[in-house]
C-alpha cells in the first residue's frame, strides 16, 4: 500500500505537527512511532498537539497536561506541545501559534472527534499535507464528510481496529498507512516507549519507601492502583482492603503502596488510618505531587504492580515490572502484554472476584519471593 505521505515528502519536510487525543497509555504506544519517525527523518522538527478538541474542558485536564508535557519534554526528541485548553479562547491562541509555525505535514491518529481535529488541522494550514484517521461519527455525519473532504488523505480507524487484536497492531497499521513507517523502523524494536527513571526522581520517592521498610529492610513492595478516570474501570476499596490483608497474611515480607490521584489522597490515607485491619500493616497511600516521574520512580522500586486499566498498567509494561491487570471485558485492545496476568470483569472491573486477584498476585509473586 502506498502511504498517504510519501517518503520523498517526508525527506523534504522540515516541520511536522502530530495531533491526537493523548493520554499516558496512548503515548506509551504512539510515542515509539513518533520516535521512529524522528530517527528515520532526523531533519524533522516534530510538535505534538494533544488538546483533545472537546467543546467543554474536563476536570482532569490540568493533571493530564502536566503529566504529558513533563514526559514529552523528557524524551528530548520532540519540540513544542499544544496541551488541552480550558476554553475556546485558549484554543484560538493555540491555532494562531500553530499557524505561525508553517507546518509542512500534519497528521492525526485517533478515534474520537476526528472531524474536529480535521477542521482545526486545515485552519492551521491551507498548504500542509494533512493525513488523518477517521471513524464513524457519533453525531453530525455531514460535518464529518465536509471536513474530511479537505484532507489530503484519510484512512479508516474503525476498519483497522476491527482486524487487529492489540493496540500495538492498530498503531502499527495507522503509522504505516499514513507515513509508510515499518516495524523495522522502531528504535531497538520496542513497541512501547521505554521509561528511564533518573536518580533525582528516585530521591523524591525515597521517604515513602523508607517509611514502609523501616522495620524490615527485606520487604518487597507491591504497588496497587484501583482508581481510573472512568468508574467502570475502578475496583472497589473493600476489594483492595481484602487483597492487602490476605496477601499480608500469606507473605509477611510484603509492603503495599496504594496509588491515588491527588484529589483522592486524603480520602485513601484516612481509610487506611481508620481501619483496624490496615493501620497495623505496612501500607501507605501515595500520589505524584511534584513531577510525573515520581510515579514511574515508585513503580520501578516495586516487585509487583496490581492495577486497573489505566496509565499504570502501561507504565508497568514500559518499566518491565510484573503486573496483575484488572479490566472490563470490553477493553481487549488495551490489555498490556509482557509479564502481565489479565483478569477480565464482565463489563466492569469490579466484577472480578477478589479471590481471583489474590490467586493471580500469588502466581506472580511465586517467581519473586
Amino acid at each position: 500500500m502506498i502511504p498517504v505521505v510519501s517518503h520523498s515528502q517526508l525527506q523534504q519536510a522540515k516541520r511536522v505537527l502530530y495531533m491526537s487525543h493523548l493520554a499516558i497509555g496512548d503515548f506509551v504506544y504512539q510515542g515509539v512511532w513518533l520516535q521512529a519517525l524522528k530517527h528515520k527523518y532526523p531533519q524533522l522538527s516534530i510538535d505534538i498537539w494533544f488538546d483533545d478538541c472537546r467543546s467543554k474542558p474536563q476536570d482532569w485536564a490540568a493533571g493530564r497536561n502536566k503529566t504529558l508535557t513533563e514526559w514529552i519534554d523528557a524524551t528530548e526528541e520532540f519540540d513544542d506541545t499544544y496541551p488541552i485548553v480550558a476554553d475556546l479562547e485558549q484554543r484560538a491562541q493555540s491555532i494562531a501559534k500553530a499557524q505561525a509555525k508553517q507546518y509542512d505535514i500534519i497528521v492525526f491518529v485517533g478515534k474520537n472527534r476526528p472531524e474536529k481535529f480535521a477542521k482545526i488541522a486545515r485552519q492551521i494550514s491551507h498548504s500542509a499535507q494533512i493525513a488523518v484517521t477517521n471513524s464513524k461519527p457519533l453525531s453530525n455525519p455531514i460535518a464529518n464528510y465536509m471536513h474530511m473532504k479537505k484532507m489530503d488523505g484519510v484512512i479508516s480507524y474503525d476498519n483497522i481496529a476491527a482486524k487487529v487484536s492489540h493496540i500495538t497492531e492498530l498503531y502499527s497499521q495507522c503509522f504505516n498507512q499514513l507515513l509508510g513507517l515499518e516495524t523495522s523502523d522502531l528504535v531497538a524494536g520496542k513497541q512501547q516507549l521505554p521509561l528511564a527513571v533518573k536518580p533525582e526522581y528516585l530521591a523524591l520517592v525515597e521517604p515513602t519507601v523508607s517509611k514502609l521498610v523501616a522495620q524490615a529492610q527485606d520487604k518487597k513492595l507491591v504497588f496497587i492502583n484501583h482508581l481510573s478516570t472512568a468508574s467502570k474501570k475502578d475496583y472497589p476499596w473493600e476489594g483492595v482492603k481484602t487483597l492487602i490483608v490476605e496477601l499480608s497474611k500469606q507473605h509477611p515480607t510484603l509492603a503495599f503502596i496504594v496509588n491515588t490521584p491527588p484529589d483522592k489522597l486524603d480520602e485513601v490515607e484516612q481509610a487506611i488510618a481508620q481501619d483496624g485491619d490496615l493501620s497495623n500493616l505496612a501500607v501507605c497511600a501515595s500520589t505524584a505531587k511534584t513531577n510525573f516521574f515520581e510515579l514511574p520512580a515508585l513503580m520501578s522500586l516495586c516487585s509487583l504492580v496490581i492495577t486497573v486499566d489505566t496509565a499504570t498498567a502501561h507504565l508497568a509494561l514500559s518499566l518491565d515490572v510484573p503486573q496483575v491487570t484488572i479490566m472490563a471485558s470490553d477493553f481487549k485492545l488495551w490489555q498490556p502484554q509482557g509479564n502481565s496476568i489479565i483478569l477480565e470483569g464482565n463489563g466492569k472491573a469490579r466484577q472480578v472476584a477478589v479471590k481471583d486477584v489474590i490467586a493471580a498476585a500469588n502466581q506472580q509473586l511465586s517467581a519473586i519471593i
